[in-house]
């Protein structure tokens, strides 16, 4: 299965606000905020992104969407 790299963000726009980098959402918080929220709801350590690749830092961030996403019931 291919991944779907069109959500996914650079080491440079951790701290952009996610609306202004894909159009049409509507928070003001960034990728790196999401994560640290992410991360202490699901209990886990903070993850070094910075020490990450693009791709690992992504995937990543995609692996907590999907336990986000379990966690709300979708």
């Amino acid at each position: 299965m291919k991944e779907d790299r069109s959500m996914w963000v650079t080491k440079k726009q951790l701290d952009t606000p996610l609306c202004d980098i894909f159009p049409g959402t509507k928070t003001e918080g960034t990728a790196r905020i999401y994560v640290l929220a992410c991360e202490a709801i699901l209990g886990l350590k903070p993850a070094n992104l910075e020490g990450m690749s693009y791709v690992a830092m992504n995937r990543y961030i995609d692996s907590l969407d999907s336990r986000m996403a379990k966690l709300s019931g979708e």
